[in-house]
């Protein structure tokens, strides 16, 4: 058998030449692509799609779920986090099923929503965990209808219009479920009130 080659500094340079190509391509090249991709395809997306007021002031953005307790308007499912960053600290775990406290929480959620008698979406009595997303399921937004309704003099039907006209579908009618944006829906209704 032949002996071992000795060590020699070309494949060495050819290793590092390689490392460093990887990192161009991997950690400036890439990420550089997909970004000016995203500001070109969906600009608003990829700058954060900011809410700005009137007067120049950046109040939220539509990719962030807000605190809304106004009962005028259309509402998240509640948050476990209460609309605050992760702490890290470990109180934000949700209760499992065999935890009788959950069944109060559950109750709760009905009571703040205002669903008595009514079939309940889950994501409604469901904490988000994230507390960021600002979508719920179409049921929930039309469920709501009644209370968003006494509030505010607008018919049922004029309500459920709305909602519907907020429906996204599932991209190419396949990828994803269908939902509606809280956000926007809210401020659809804002508008449609002159506020």
């Amino acid at each position: 058998m032949a002996p071992e080659p000795p060590f020699r500094l070309p494949s060495l340079r050819a290793s590092l030449l390689f490392v460093v190509f990887l990192l161009v391509v991997g950690g400036l090249g890439y990420p550089i692509a997909v970004t000016a991709f995203a500001q070109y395809v969906t600009p608003g997306t990829a700058n954060g799609s900011l809410v700005v007021a009137a007067n120049g002031t950046v109040i939220a953005s539509e990719l962030l779920g807000q605190n809304i307790t106004n009962a005028s308007l259309f509402w998240l499912r509640p948050s476990l986090i209460d609309d605050q960053p992760f702490t890290g600290a470990g109180n934000e775990t949700p209760y499992g099923p065999t935890n009788p406290e959950l069944r109060n929480l559950t109750l709760y959620y009905i009571a703040q929503y205002g669903l008595a008698n009514v079939s309940v979406p889950v994501d409604l009595v469901t904490p988000s965990e994230s507390g960021l997303d600002p979508d719920i399921t179409p049921e929930s937004a039309l469920v709501q209808v009644p209370r968003v309704a006494a509030h505010t003099g607008l018919s049922q039907a004029y309500l459920t219009t709305l909602v519907q006209a907020w429906i996204t579908s599932p991209t190419a009618g396949l990828f994803g479920p269908s939902y509606v944006n809280v956000l926007d829906l809210d401020r659809a209704l804002l508008a449609s009130l002159g506020r």
